[in-house]
């Protein structure tokens, strides 16, 4: 039989680069490129916006915003950040650079229930679009079982639309991953036993819209997975991650031209971000 050919953009099993951060971002978890050769980062804990320098390979800035609370990811629009918050909650911060910077929460509709985890820029739409790691649902009648859900903040009316953008369903997530004989047992008898809803498990961590051909990427730590999905919400493809090269992926963005940054929390040693090429 003829192997089918791999035409994804990246070659996961080889990182061009890898940034070693401080110990402070042991739990990284989100990033957003951030002007040129630089990337803007947050931690699950503490109120800040780390400035990582590729070239300096090290941390050059660091602009608190908030109080400690469990913080997941950012997006960078021009000089304003966004930073997700675990409950649904979006921070917009202003001028996050200047020394009396200008914050402003917007309390969504998402709760903790949802736990939010991915944020991403669309510039098509003007909005963010926020992936849910918990419940795919706000409302008790519509419980999208079996799905994950994507939801969108309008930028213009700085609201969520709050029935989902895109909702992802597991079990057809099962058929894009070629595991192995073993693998699939495993996880066969573990549906049976009601161990878990799906096959495939797939809880979104991290978030991004490449920049030129408009693919969103979803990543997730658990089950260590990579998925794109076309414009209209479509899966595209799925990708295993390497649990040595991806410890804890928990955050993923593009540069302007379309190299690729996935975050790892460090598990105890130093959190770090991979960076991919596309393949020519």
């Amino acid at each position: 039989m003829v192997p089918k050919k791999d035409n994804f953009k990246y070659d996961l099993a080889y990182p061009v680069d890898k940034y070693k951060l401080p110990s402070y971002l042991e739990e990284i978890s989100g990033l957003s490129y951030y002007g040129k050769g630089k990337i803007a980062c947050v931690q699950d804990e503490k109120g800040y916006i780390y400035i990582l320098s590729l070239e300096k390979e090290k941390i050059i800035d660091k602009y608190k915003f908030g109080d400690d609370a469990d913080y997941e990811d950012i997006t960078v629009v021009g000089k304003t950040a966004y930073i997700l918050r675990n409950n649904g909650s979006v921070y917009r911060i202003k001028d996050f650079k200047k020394k009396y910077r200008k914050v402003k929460k917007y309390t969504t509709e998402l709760k903790e229930k949802n736990d939010t985890e991915g944020m991403a820029y669309d510039p098509d739409s003007n909005a963010l679009l926020i992936a849910c790691k918990g419940s795919p649902s706000i409302a008790k009648e519509n419980s999208y079982e079996g799905s994950r859900a994507i939801y969108k903040f309008d930028l213009e009316k700085k609201k969520l639309v709050t029935t989902p953008h895109f909702l992802i369903d597991l079990n057809r997530l099962d058929s894009y991953i070629d595991r192995g004989i073993f693998t699939r047992l495993s996880v066969r008898v573990a549906k049976r036993l009601r161990l878990t809803e799906s096959e495939t498990s797939f809880k979104p961590s991290g978030i991004a819209i490449h920049p030129i051909d408009g693919e969103i990427y979803i990543i997730s730590s658990v089950g260590k997975l990579l998925i794109i999905l076309n414009r209209e919400g479509k899966v595209k493809d799925v990708k295993e991650l390497d649990p040595k090269i991806f410890l804890q992926p928990e955050g993923i963005c593009f540069s302007s031209r379309g190299d690729m940054f996935i975050s790892s929390e460090g598990q105890g040693k130093k959190g770090y971000i991979l960076k991919f090429n596309e393949k020519k």
